[in-house]
């Protein structure tokens, strides 16, 4: 450590000398071996341990990165770091033994310590190669090396100042920082090119955010009229399709007609924008070939999905449990609605990709496949497919091992099929309490069937991360099927708004209620879920008339095909529009359930109960009948709102 300190003191001191008496091509002369003294300096200090420091210093081993981790590892190159490589190794080292400051997404002093890290290494990186180039070329005018030299020294105190700041090196190691040699700033000319750069860089950046104001309007007015356009579209041909089934006279075929010739101008405006109305092979939960429209400009990057980026420090003990299980066996694990079952699946994928084998992770439905793949790194570790996607379209791929989503929604003959297609093992993830499929006759199989099929023991997740308590203690105590009873320690979610049980006159009182709430609401996720596709339908023809921008997913079954119309794309803010069977394994700020008129049998309540466990924040459930139906009418009065 001394005879680093003592390297750095002599080359940093003479890099000062020589910017103070400016002479500028010295400066940068001397400012590289600066450079790299005060990365090693940094590196010693935070790898602690001689031996590693040494070792990484001459070689043998590097700073590896893993998912989110980093560790020291052999060398593959065998070569020493030298110049930006040692820069690059700073926040390597940091965050190897402050891993908490690398994952953590929500405690602000954390992120700024990671934003300070991040930057200075950068700029050290930067400046050695300006001062490398500077230091062998004098080509460039002595303006240009002053300005140069007088940004590159900036950086130095900045960083000292940084590091005392926060206390990122130890005390001694930062009292002998501040006492070297100060760079001298204080000259007439200094001044006024900082003042002159400090205006240049302040009309710049008024000039950048009005340019990026301005095509943020440009883009968010594109896509509403894009996607109102693509409604109007595929409303007009279900319209078409309803006159073309009825029995023919002058009425009739005069509004086919205007429907037809409305169709085709709606599709010379989307062909303009650039638009693909054209659509592709949908999901087992079709049945069919489909006309799903490909999704149009994004309104925004907000919507982060912080729900999947979840750091191993911030899981719980089942969870924990589950990520460090060996790979050298199958798992079968169960959890109620938002006990982390999409994250675990997630990252076990992730776990086992990094080991070096072969992943396939399954969703059932295309909208929770899409949903899924916001958090997931799968571009080049593991693939991800939805259930009719692997099955139909790609015929069933194999891998060392298989992982599957929402296991309750398949038959025994679908989950031999995954089973086969595992080299190695498979990963089944799970919940008996939202299998909804049966009402459409499919014989799927509750968890224990599973555990009975399989041999497996089922593991269990107990913790709920997502569903208020004030909706838990209606869903586990009045609706759910074959579900835990409430138990409050196992809500970990903070929420404790009630959830609204609405009365409307009729379905347009509701529907004025749901733009109300929307408009009032920019900027959360909304969900509303409906328990039939004609009811979505009606939906978005009610938002459409509105002037609410949506988006939607609904199918149309006529005697010959069923058709799926929709333009979900989970990479927006926009309010998402679709059944409860579309909304499974989603989750939203705020869930709507319109035109509630009670769910009396099991298929009916389980299908509620999917719904109702998407909420993140808040739920309204609106209805117009007389009274409130069952099973929400055995609800306590005090465990809602009314309104």
């Amino acid at each position: 450590m001394e005879s680093i300190k003592e390297s750095l003191k002599h080359d940093y001191n003479l890099a000062v000398d020589c910017f103070n008496n400016k002479a500028y091509i010295s400066f940068f002369r001397n400012v590289r071996p600066a450079i790299e003294w005060i990365c090693k300096l940094f590196i010693r200090d935070v790898v602690g341990k001689k031996i590693d420091y040494d070792d990484i210093m001459e070689g043998r081993k590097t700073i590896y990165k893993t998912y989110d981790s980093f560790k020291i590892v052999s060398s593959d190159t065998k070569k020493a770091p030298t110049g930006s490589a040692l820069a690059i190794l700073v926040p390597k080292a940091y965050y190897m033994k402050h891993p908490d400051v690398f994952t953590s997404k929500m405690d602000n002093t954390m992120k700024r310590i990671r934003t300070g890290v991040d930057s200075n290494s950068k700029s050290f990186e930067y400046w050695y190669s300006v001062a490398s180039e500077i230091g062998n070329h004098s080509g460039a005018s002595s303006m240009d090396i002053e300005i140069q030299a007088r940004n590159c020294a900036t950086t130095f105190p900045g960083f000292i100042d940084f590091l005392d700041a926060n206390h990122i090196l130890s005390d001694e190691t930062i009292s002998f920082l501040k006492q070297l040699q100060n760079f001298s700033f204080n000259s007439v000319r200094e001044k006024e090119l900082s003042q002159a750069k400090k205006q240049i860089q302040e009309q710049d950046e008024k000039l950048k955010a009005n340019s990026q104001i301005i095509q943020d309007q440009s883009n968010t007015i594109k896509e509403q009229d894009s996607t109102l356009l693509v409604m109007q579209k595929q409303l007009a041909e279900i319209e078409k399709s309803h006159l073309e089934s009825l029995e023919r006279n002058n009425d009739i075929e005069k509004q086919l007609e205007e429907k037809i010739s409305e169709i085709e101008r709606l599709k010379v405006q989307l062909e303009e924008r650039g638009i693909n109305d054209e659509q592709e092979e949908t999901e087992q939960e079709s049945s069919a070939s489909s006309n799903r429209t490909s999704n149009t400009n994004r309104l925004t990057e907000r919507l982060t999905i912080s729900e999947w980026d979840v750091d191993e420090s911030s899981m719980d003990d089942d969870q924990l449990d589950l990520i460090e299980r060996t790979l050298d066996k199958s798992m079968l694990v169960a959890g109620c609605a938002g006990s982390g079952k999409s994250v675990i699946a997630m990252h076990k994928a992730e776990q086992i990709a990094q080991a070096g084998y072969s992943v396939i992770l399954i969703a059932y439905t295309k909208s929770l496949n899409g949903f899924m793949q916001l958090g997931s790194n799968i571009a080049t570790h593991y693939q991800f497919f939805y259930h009719y996607q692997w099955k139909n379209i790609h015929k069933m791929p194999s891998a060392d091992y298989i992982i599957v989503d929402e296991i309750q929604d398949f038959e025994r003959d679908e989950i031999h099929e995954f089973i086969n297609a595992a080299k190695k093992h498979y990963l089944f993830f799970g919940d008996t309490a939202q299998s909804i499929y049966r009402h459409f006759g499919k014989k799927t199989l509750s968890i224990e069937q599973i555990s009975e099929m399989t041999g497996l023991t089922t593991l269990h997740l107990y913790n709920n991360y997502r569903l208020p308590r004030p909706v838990a203690k209606i869903t586990q105590g009045y609706v759910g099927v074959d579900v835990m009873p409430y138990a409050d320690k196992v809500y970990r979610n903070k929420e404790k708004t009630l959830p609204h049980f609405v009365h409307f006159p009729d379905f347009n009182a509701q529907m004025n209620a749901i733009a109300e709430i929307i408009r009032k609401n920019p900027d959360s996720t909304i969900g509303i879920l409906l328990h039939s596709n004609s009811l979505v339908e009606q939906t978005c023809r009610q938002l459409y008339t509105a002037k609410i921008n949506f988006e939607y997913k609904f199918q149309i079954e006529s005697s010959a095909e069923r058709k799926v119309y929709g333009n979900l794309d989970f990479r927006t803010d926009l309010p998402k529009v679709m059944t409860y069977h579309s909304a499974k394994g989603l989750q939203f700020d705020i869930v709507i359930l319109p035109v509630y008129e009670g769910a009396s049998s099991d298929d009916s309540r389980k299908s509620l109960y999917v719904a109702m466990t998407r909420t993140m924040h808040t739920l309204y459930v609106l209805y117009s009948t007389p009274l409130l139906l069952p099973p929400l009418n055995n609800v306590p009065s005090h465990l809602y709102l009314k309104e």
